[in-house]
């Protein structure tokens, strides 16, 4: 017999795993990709992540967006809270702010807002549309922000900009989108385009 039949060694050491073929080990590496939800794959690959999570999200996607919310509102007061002399810092909270921001509206946009095509009410209906405009907004404040330095005369007034823009969309998602999802779509609904 011979060693990698047996998983003995031949040297009298520990064991060795049997080795995958190649083809194996991509078939493995797709499925499990392919059962990844599209929310995980943007995160991990908008933040630069090399493995994914291992653990699965315990919300629906209108939690999960509430979260992205929060999590940049908390890097906006990171920002204030910094002073305006630390700019490597300030300079990195922007460029976080950004990518949240991009893998947010691509999730918003391609999943969770085209849930609405075939809903009949006509108030979400009308949220989506100025939400889509509102994204533009915040993608073109992004594209300004993104070449310039923390010393720049306009840098500090576009990020405040931003902030009441991407405040004022968050809470208008909050107090009619979201609720109006619950209502529409319900639990499963919501729980399935957490994965999509």
């Amino acid at each position: 017999m011979d060693q990698e039949s047996t998983g003995r060694s031949t040297r009298g050491g520990a064991p060795e795993r049997p080795r995958r073929s190649p083809a194996k080990g991509r078939d493995e590496r797709n499925a499990t990709e392919h059962n990844e939800s599209l929310i995980a794959r943007v995160i991990r690959v908008a933040t630069g992540q090399d493995s994914r999570e291992e653990k699965e999200p315990s919300t629906n996607a209108a939690d999960m967006l509430r979260d992205d919310h929060r999590k940049v509102r908390e890097l906006f007061r990171e920002f204030e809270a910094t002073g305006e002399k630390a700019h490597a810092t300030r300079k990195k909270i922007v460029d976080r702010i950004s990518r949240e921001l991009d893998v947010h509206a691509q999730i918003e946009e391609k999943i969770f807002y085209q849930a609405f095509r075939d809903v009949s009410a006509k108030e979400p209906r009308k949220v989506v549309r100025e939400s889509f405009e509102e994204h533009k907004i915040v993608e073109t404040l992004l594209a300004e922000l993104g070449p310039m330095e923390p010393t720049d005369e306009q840098f500090e007034a576009k990020v405040t900009v931003l902030k009441e823009a991407v405040e004022h969309h968050a809470e208008e998602e909050e107090d009619e989108l979201f609720p109006a999802a619950e209502k529409l779509f319900g639990a499963e609904k919501l729980d399935e385009l957490a994965w999509r």
